[in-house]
């Protein structure tokens, strides 16, 4: 099973929340209004339909 690195380009963000609406678990919207990870990695393959639905393609994610 691998093991996915998420980084959220936060000079990209413009709080969507699309990530946190499809995996709460995994992403939130900050008091700033810009998307943070909840874990620093997952092995839910799932991220990377999150990360491709991101809008302003701000979130990495890469395996590890």
């Amino acid at each position: 099973m691998s093991t996915y690195r998420i980084t959220i380009d936060g000079g990209l963000c413009s709080g969507f929340g699309t990530c946190a609406e499809l995996a709460p678990e995994l992403f939130d919207i900050g008091p700033d209004g810009i998307a943070a990870t909840r874990q620093g990695s997952t092995d839910d393959p799932a991220v990377l339909d999150t990360a491709a639905a991101c809008p302003m393609g701000a979130i990495s994610v890469v395996e590890e």
